[in-house]
């Protein structure tokens, strides 16, 4: 990701550091059902968050929506090119892999009774990566009843798992979609690819559709308060 993409994403979050918006954002995507950016959108800054005007929302909205794309388009085109964005330590130069996941978790929150379709299937390697992420949440809040020895073990192959997990889950999803929608798995991503994100080129009026995709009038939506 380019710098300036970074820039943008540091002003957007609120409460979040760019690693845990990665991880809540990939947990969305990798999620067995659709979550429209109508609902989590307000996560990333938090409910309470007032933007200045128009642009500072429209700006934060199309940062957010853009990161989640860069991510979806990876996934469904070349998932072999999938990296999380994780965070270093500036002192030690240690990977901190445990924002993403904290992030992953709070995306999983907003819908987790559809993590059991993951957790319940047949598919061991979906099943488990999921009960891996799960136990790395665990460890990162000293939670899991793991050995010391253990848990230092994860501690240090966490950032090498992680993509591999990610990979397994949206396999897993994506196949799910197939079967169900039927066809190829062309655009399983399509609720929010490029040609569905928002037209920031001019400001949106508050009568006209919210461009996060709730289909709510904008004042109604994002441009409420």
């Amino acid at each position: 990701m380019k710098d300036t993409d970074f820039d943008r994403l540091e002003d957007v979050r609120n409460g979040m550091t760019v690693a845990e918006l990665d991880g809540y954002l990939t947990a969305l995507i990798v999620c067995p059902e659709v979550i429209l950016p109508s609902e989590w959108l307000a996560e990333v800054w938090g409910e309470d968050h007032v933007f200045e005007d128009d642009a500072e929302l429209e700006a934060a909205v199309a940062a957010a929506m853009g990161h989640y794309n860069r991510i979806a388009e990876t996934l469904a085109e070349r998932p072999e090119d999938y990296a999380p964005v994780l965070e270093t330590d500036p002192d030690s130069g240690e990977t901190l892999w445990e924002p993403w996941v904290d992030g992953f978790e709070r995306g999983m929150a907003l819908h987790p009774d559809a993590w059991m379709a993951i957790a319940e299937s047949d598919e061991e390697e979906a099943s488990a990566s999921l009960g891996l992420i799960l136990t790395l949440h665990e460890v990162s809040h000293d939670l899991s009843e793991l050995t010391e020895e253990a848990q230092g073990e994860f501690d240090l192959l966490a950032p090498h798992l992680i993509p591999g997990m990610v990979r397994a889950l949206n396999d897993w999803t994506k196949s799910r979609h197939i079967a169900t929608q039927g066809g190829g798995d062309k655009g399983w991503h399509d609720p929010f690819a490029h040609r569905h994100a928002p037209a920031f080129g001019r400001k949106v009026g508050r009568n006209e559709r919210c461009p996060c995709g709730s289909g709510r009038k904008y004042k109604r939506c994002c441009g409420a308060g």
